[in-house]
């Protein structure tokens, strides 16, 4: 029987548009020791994706977080640039900053923003990590947008001939194929979830994305305009509370808690899908001509319920949003 696992991940980069490039996380002795409580009450195993860019100014305070709970380090990039997510030149700098400072090489990559690339995933194979964890399993319009509907919610392999990385996605519920992070949860808040989650179910094998920000935007400083501010600002009081209920929730339904390192211990290698990097790594769909040709799909204009059968995905999961806003209050 295949072991259900879940991983926690924090992507430790600097704080939404922070100028100063603050992690309050780390700064605020009151965040870290309500983060470090609620992760070692529930028995978590935390892998950490660190920019490694910050390893200067905070590699002290990563080290003590491996004092207080269990955690594994990854690492997310050297200098987080969106513009350039995944270049060699930056990962092969990530890759030797973390070796200098844990005096090691790193197993497993982020890319920034999940903007995973060809160059990306080529620099890795060559580089020999063993996993990358990139991958939004669904479909997001705008920019950075993606749409990798082609893909499965479970593990799977990524092979360039003879080498080969495990690519862990992002979890995300079948079917409708909606994230299953932090900041979703905050956004939608946990009733529509815990309604969804009833009807659609999550892989055996799962990454939980968050960041340190998600557990505190509300204390940020006003850096943060237009559309993504009132998306992160969502049941921000409530994100220490919503991330218990997402564990307890896991639990309940028999997950174990394991590093990513643990849950490729933990797959089957001759069951795992195969993919060819050209496969996995589609080129990207501007955020323009995602939205016009796919995100507003006339599959089901007549009813809802009528025509759920035979939506596409995409349609099915378009739907869910729209409910989701329209249903849900501000806080959960």
């Amino acid at each position: 029987m295949t072991r259900k696992i879940a991983c926690l991940t924090l992507d430790i980069e600097s704080d939404f548009h922070d100028p100063d490039g603050r992690i309050r996380l780390f700064d605020d002795a009151s965040l870290f020791d309500r983060y470090t409580a609620l992760v070692k009450k529930h028995n978590v195993k935390l892998t950490a994706f660190l920019v490694t860019s910050l390893l200067e100014k905070y590699g002290a305070d990563y080290k003590g977080l491996a004092e207080k709970i269990p955690v594994e380090f990854a690492i997310h990039s050297h200098a987080h640039d969106i513009s350039n997510p995944c270049s060699r030149a930056d990962i092969e700098e990530s890759m030797k900053t973390f070796c200098n400072f844990f005096g090691h090489d790193p197993i497993g990559y982020r890319a920034p923003v999940g903007q995973i690339t060809r160059e990306g995933m080529n620099t890795l194979l060559d580089l020999g990590f063993r996993y990358d964890s990139s991958i939004y399993p669904s479909v997001r319009p705008g920019k950075p947008g993606y749409n990798n509907l082609h893909l499965p919610v479970t593990p799977f392999r990524v092979r360039r001939e003879a080498d080969s990385i495990i690519e862990i996605p992002f979890g995300t519920m079948s079917g409708i194929r909606l994230v299953f992070s932090l900041s979703y949860v905050k956004l939608f808040g946990w009733k529509p979830y815990e309604l969804l989650l009833k009807m659609f179910s999550l892989p055996d094998q799962i990454a939980i994305l968050s960041h340190p920000y998600d557990h505190y935007f509300h204390l940020l400083p006003e850096t943060t305009d237009g559309w993504e501010k009132p998306l992160l600002q969502r049941n921000a009081e409530n994100a220490f509370d919503l991330l218990e209920t997402m564990i307890n929730f896991l639990r309940g339904r028999g997950y174990e808690f394991e590093f990513l390192s643990g849950l490729c211990d933990n797959l089957d290698d001759d069951s795992l899908k195969e993919f060819s990097l050209d496969e996995a790594i589609k080129h990207k769909h501007n955020g323009r001509n995602l939205y016009s040709s796919q995100w507003h799909s006339s599959a089901c204009d007549d009813g809802w319920a009528g025509r759920w059968q035979t939506c596409s995905v995409t349609s099915r999961f378009s739907r869910i949003l729209v409910w989701l806003a329209e249903t849900n209050p501000s806080v959960s």
